[in-house]
């Protein structure tokens, strides 16, 4: 199953970014983060990176593919995003979409994202921003029933334009 979410992320990518007319490549989302557990047992390091590759199609209007790598899981994001410039050196981006996680069962999710992205050279941004996301459960008969709703801190994110 994780073969075919992969195979199918890459076939978005590689279609839509054949009719794409800006791409944007952000690491460093809501998702990364490094963390080391310290305990009288055992000791852990974990850790997880957030990667979303946005494409304006025509006048603002397009979508982002976003994927994040952890340790325990793989999160396939797609969304509608919304871009508009705020000055010459900031855009605004307000995305919205499904998350599909590949734990050891499936589980589908919704998430709404404000991002400003500050330009730093010609092809290069800093981006900051926050969101709103669900955590539905895996998929099954308990699905949806104690549903999570997450507020992210902002985060800072570094991309490069295409």
């Amino acid at each position: 199953m994780k073969r075919f979410a992969v195979v199918l992320a890459v076939l978005i990518l590689a279609a839509s970014s054949l009719a794409a007319v800006d791409l944007s490549l952000v690491v460093g989302g809501q998702g990364t983060y490094g963390e080391l557990n310290v305990g009288k047992r055992s000791t852990q390091y974990t850790f997880s990176v957030d990667a979303e590759l946005d494409m304006d199609f025509d006048k603002g209007h397009g979508m982002l593919v976003g994927m994040l790598l952890s340790m325990q899981d793989i999160d396939l994001s797609v969304g509608y995003a919304y871009q508009t410039d705020i000055s010459s050196s900031c855009d605004f981006i307000l995305g919205a979409g499904v998350t599909l996680g590949l734990k050891q069962a499936l589980g589908l999710d919704f998430f709404v994202t404000a991002d400003f992205d500050f330009t730093v050279t010609n092809n290069m941004f800093v981006r900051v921003g926050t969101g709103f996301m669900t955590d539905l459960g895996q998929l099954g008969e308990d699905y949806g029933k104690n549903p999570n709703f997450i507020i992210p801190l902002p985060y800072i994110g570094f991309g490069w334009d295409f």
